[in-house]
């Protein structure tokens, strides 16, 4: 629970937009520009729950504003270790090479189809697939000492989910995402990928940096309701 609400303050989600009136002609020449997203996600991995770090970047288009990116996502061991239930007092009496400290990551291209995306909401069926590494690297209980003999697995995920976001204003919007994620290939891997991926949080859009930086620099005045206003000299 509690991962959940510090991403709830620290996460930037993906496909930020603007309150400001759409223009008409941009619904006649959409343009392409780029995107870029923090995705920090809980999941569960055999009914474990752990933190998933990303980023992905990429390009925006069409007048929904769907997104095409490329993603980079990690479980580090620190997380991925509540998967493995064994004690220290235990270390005699079980094989020592089932108890590991494991990194997993992955890459995936990622498809932001945008259902509805208007001045309040955005709805959008996100889809991925990628493909990753699961380092396994043992070690000895009773010393805790890595043993020299890491073991490395491939892995293709497919996910598939439903996000959904409420512009609450010009700077600052609520959003929400649950999806699914199997594992379509493995090698030898001992722990099942497959599991329920979500994040609720709080999304930053451009326009807050950008109005900051003006009333800085500019002496405008700024609102998270209206565009920066300049005094008249």
């Amino acid at each position: 629970m509690f991962s959940t609400l510090l991403l709830a303050f620290c996460l930037v989600n993906p496909i930020p937009d603007s309150l400001a009136p759409v223009d008409s002609s941009t619904h006649l020449r959409p343009k392409i520009r780029p995107a870029f997203n923090l995705d920090f996600r809980n999941s569960f991995l055999e009914s474990q729950a752990v933190n998933v770090w990303g980023v992905n970047a990429g390009i925006e288009f069409g007048v929904k504003k769907h997104q095409l990116t490329l993603g980079y996502y990690w479980i580090s061991y620190a997380t991925y270790l509540k998967l493995i239930d064994w004690h220290r007092d235990a270390a005699r009496r079980i094989n020592l090479g089932y108890y590991t400290r494991t990194d997993m990551w992955f890459m995936n291209l990622q498809y932001w189809w945008n259902m509805i995306n208007n001045k309040h909401w955005l709805v959008s069926i996100p889809v991925e697939i990628g493909g990753g590494v699961a380092y396994a690297l043992p070690l000895d209980l009773r010393q805790e000492v890595q043993i020299d003999r890491t073991k490395r697995d491939f892995f293709v995920p497919i996910q598939a989910g439903v996000y959904g976001q409420w512009k609450a204003t010009r700077w600052v919007g609520f959003s929400a995402q649950i999806g699914y994620r199997i594992s379509v290939f493995q090698t030898d891997i001992n722990q099942n990928f497959n599991g329920t991926y979500y994040s609720v949080g709080v999304t930053l859009y451009p326009n807050f940096f950008s109005d900051v930086w003006k009333a800085a620099t500019r002496k405008a005045r700024i609102s998270p309701i209206h565009p920066p206003r300049y005094s008249k000299k």
